[in-house]
């Protein structure tokens, strides 16, 4: 069920409540004893929120308390510009400063009796704000197996873990079997139970990762790999050496490769903001052009970029700015709107 939005005062509330739900939040003491807390909003959260905001704060008259609390809003979605656009999926490093400003600037637009945004902005807004999206941080979380390894990539981290499994189980000088690829190879002499534990984490890692070029054949030949792995170490003593480490550690060899490939792929959403942030370089002129350049250099792009940042423009592209005729930037959703915001007003304000 939808929530309402009948006051400045609500909207500030409901959007906390939201996104801390969905984020988490971070809490420090103040020495009273609520203390303060704010989310973990990411880069597209703060945006997405801004998009709304922001040509509200615009309207409003130059009266006294207000000059204080745009100035510091200007500098607050300044900052977004510069630093959320090329990472969207990432905590914001301003949060704090980011909700302090958002609560002054929603008390002042109560305080003016301000107009609301219509209702399914809100809505499209909070259900932006509550969608569940992993921050990306490229690379392995946590240890993995065995222990601590000081690496960056999935890449790095196989590379460690052949390593300490050589020092720890010695190693065989392998060329490769028939039907195997590549040439000789130091093979591990991993034990069943090192097989398990090793297949049990790159067989997630695998499922996790985007399905990038080669993804395909490279599963196959892990499905394959497994069948082995179930019929013999799982079944086996797990202190015992397998008995098909070689084809075992060729196909890891891949399987590892791809998952650090895709980690460290680009996104539909990084790709999207890369475009983005390169049309906007000329957005005032392409507005005053009445172009539709973003639009077409966006076409095409769905999945993910599309739901998660169109969902506020479907609404909010069809009232806030209806001074440019036909929403130039529908289809890029609350980046475009944001960005649009931002260049009309300050060409105003120059």
């Amino acid at each position: 069920m939808a929530i309402q939005i009948n006051s400045w005062l609500r909207a500030y509330f409901v959007l906390q409540e939201s996104a801390m739900e969905s984020r988490g939040f971070v809490e420090i003491s103040t020495g009273d004893d609520d203390g303060e807390r704010w989310p973990r909003t990411i880069g597209s959260d703060v945006i997405a929120i801004a998009a709304v905001i922001d040509p509200y704060v615009h309207e409003q008259p130059q009266v006294f308390g207000g000059r204080g609390v745009a100035r510091r809003w200007r500098a607050c979605v300044d900052d977004l510009a510069r630093s959320v656009l090329g990472a969207p999926r990432r905590e914001y490093a301003e949060n704090r400063a980011f909700w302090r400003t958002l609560s002054a600037v929603c008390v002042f637009l109560h305080s003016q009796a301000a107009a609301l945004p219509p209702q399914p902005i809100w809505n499209a807004l909070i259900d932006q704000i509550e969608e569940r999206s992993e921050l990306r941080n490229v690379g392995p979380s946590g240890d993995g197996p065995f222990k601590h390894f000081d690496a960056t990539t999935f890449s790095d981290l196989y590379l460690e873990q052949l390593k300490y499994l050589r020092d720890l189980r010695g190693f065989d000088n392998l060329d490769p079997e028939p039907g195997m690829s590549g040439g000789n190879k130091l093979i591990p002499r991993t034990t069943n139970g090192d097989v398990v534990v090793l297949a049990d984490y790159w067989g997630k890692q695998l499922a996790r990762v985007k399905e990038v070029y080669g993804h395909a054949a490279v599963e196959k030949k892990w499905k394959e790999t497994l069948v082995d792995v179930d019929a013999i170490a799982r079944k086996g003593d797990p202190n015992a050496v397998y008995p098909k480490n070689n084809a075992f550690w060729r196909a890891l060899s891949k399987t590892a490769i791809q998952v650090s490939a895709a980690d460290e792929a680009p996104s539909t959403s990084d790709i999207m903001l890369e475009s983005l942030k390169d049309s906007v370089t000329h957005l005032p002129e392409n507005i005053k052009a009445g172009t539709k350049v973003i639009v077409g250099e966006l076409a095409g792009l769905a999945g993910d970029a599309a739901r998660s940042v169109g969902k506020v423009a479907q609404e909010a592209g069809k009232g806030l700015f209806s001074g440019f005729g036909t929403p130039l930037l529908l289809g890029a959703g609350l980046l475009g709107l944001f960005l649009v915001s931002r260049s009309k007003h300050e060409s105003v304000e120059a």
